[in-house]
């Protein structure tokens, strides 16, 4: 089994975008949080219209939710690995993270932190917003909860990571390619 790794940060920190990158020269497989939940949405299921209230109001969703989202994530995982985009927020998840880890005699490689201002933060979540019309990145008040929110639990989790030997701290400012070369230093 491959590298299992993390990307963490505000709202339009980079992570898909670097996720993308590490997909593409890798070939670990990309499992993007909000993606994943974003298709439950778009799919109707009871589920998704559960994780929708969450979404759309900017709040992270509860652990019962989540732990449906991601109960079959090994299943997905390829030899070379898989890269965790958005995923842990907070500690619980980082438990149930370890907890499938554990299943497949794993554990994470790296925990990054693409670390951003909020206000570089909100800059590029509204341009996004121009381009792809999301709605949680259009309604400023779900903005504001999912800043708050990371807010909330950052600090937190990444003393959790800091303490494991797992978190790598990244300038998530710095140009697109610095930041994967950042990155890549401890992928090669």
């Amino acid at each position: 089994m491959g590298k299992i790794i993390c990307l963490y940060g505000l709202p339009a920190c980079g992570k898909t975008t670097q996720a993308e990158k590490i997909n593409e020269e890798f070939e670990l497989i990309q499992f993007g949080m909000g993606d994943r939940l974003r298709d439950e949405i778009a799919s109707g299921s009871t589920l998704g219209q559960k994780i929708k209230n969450y979404v759309d109001a900017g709040t992270l969703i509860s652990d019962d939710l989540m732990k449906q989202v991601i109960e079959n994530v090994s299943d997905k995982m390829n030899e070379k690995g898989i890269i965790f985009d958005g995923f842990p927020r907070m500690i619980s998840q980082a438990k149930m993270l370890e907890e499938i880890c554990s299943k497949i005699n794993k554990d994470i490689d790296y925990f990054f932190y693409l670390k951003v201002s909020p206000d570089e933060a909100v800059r590029r979540i509204k341009a996004r917003a121009s381009l792809t019309g999301r709605s949680d990145d259009m309604d400023p008040q779900a903005i504001k909860n999912r800043m708050g929110v990371f807010e909330n639990e950052s600090k937190i989790l990444l003393d959790y990571y800091q303490n494991k030997g797992k978190l790598v701290e990244i300038d998530g400012e710095k140009s697109i390619e610095d930041v994967y070369s950042e990155i890549r230093k401890y992928l090669a």
